[in-house]
Parts: structure tokens; sequence; C-alpha cells
């Protein structure tokens, strides 16, 4: 029993020096990034029309990468980005369609979030600068989700302290922290 205790704690110490690693590389590429998250979103909203549901800061070929995912209902196609940090080139584009066999590859919850956001009023990048000053971090992930009937973006950013998670309510614009357990 006390082996097995003793492997989980050292399981869970590795686990947790692996993020702690993973946050510092992020925090230092978006420092070298010479081409900014509200650049990218940019780029790709005028590029790409349609909804941005998810981005995360990546690797691709060896350089740091913005992931960016959007939803376009209109053409029912799906968009998976990536663009270089250095220079906002596109290094990546995968596209494919929302249907497959005349079925929608999106569930309910996914489908009402992407209706909700398209009527909303809310600013995608007007929230990320918000974030930005309110808790004094650089955002490394966002997604867009549904749950409960409320649809949000969960937000991850990083400052010297560690991770900080925040919901924002697509309707309201309300900033939400997540609280750690």
């Amino acid at each position: 029993m006390k082996f097995t205790k003793l492997i989980c704690a050292t399981l869970a110490l590795t686990s947790f020096a692996a993020v702690a690693d993973n946050d510092a590389l992020a925090t230092l590429a978006l420092k070298r990034a010479n081409f900014t998250l509200e650049q990218a979103i940019e780029k790709v909203s005028n590029d790409y029309p349609g909804q941005i549901i998810e981005f995360e800061l990546d690797d691709h070929k060896g350089q740091t990468s913005y992931e960016i995912e959007v939803i376009n209902l209109q053409k029912e196609e799906k968009y998976k980005l990536q663009l270089s940090t250095a220079d906002g080139s596109l290094l990546k584009e995968k596209s494919r369609s929302l249907k497959i066999f005349g079925l929608n590859r999106l569930d309910d919850d996914e489908y009402q979030a992407l209706e909700e956001l398209a009527a909303s009023e809310f600013n995608l990048k007007s929230t990320i600068a918000l974030l930005r000053e309110k808790y004094n971090a650089e955002l490394v992930e966002f997604e867009l989700e549904n749950e409960k009937g409320i649809t949000f973006y969960k937000f991850k950013l990083i400052d010297q302290l560690g991770r900080k998670r925040v919901i924002v309510d697509i309707k309201t614009g309300e900033m939400i922290p997540v609280m750690k357990h």
C-alpha cells in the first residue's frame, strides 16, 4: 500500500513539474513572439469568416505557433489553422466539412453555442485585452463551450504565480475566475 502511494505521489509531482515547465516555456514563447494573438485573431477573422471556437499555443516543426479553430456554419466548414508567432504566416491549414454522410458533426451544445455567439455582441479581441489587463497574465488557451444552457469562453492564462482559469459569459461579458480545488 505504501509503495502504491509513493508511486502516485511521484507521478503527481512529475506531472506538476511537467505542467510548470510547459507554462514557463509558453511564457517565454509569448515574450519572443513578434506577431501577437490579437493580430492572429484579426488575420484569421478576415481570412476565414466564421466563429473562432478554440485557441492554443502550439509547436509546428520546431517553432511556436498559434493554433486556431474556426467554424463557418454557412459554409458548413471547420478550419484548423496554425500561424507563426514570429511573423503571422500560415504554417498549416486543415479544413473539413461539418457534415459526414449527411449528418452533422456538431452536437446540440456546440451548435447552440455557435448560434448564440453569432447572435451576441461579444467581442473576442476586446475580451482578451480586458483579461490581460485585469489579470496581468498571458493568454495561452481558450475554448467556446455551452453547459447548463450557458454559452461561454473558458480562458487559460499564465502569470508569474501560475495558471488562472476564467470563464466569460458571451451574453453579459461577465468574467468569473475558476477556483482551484
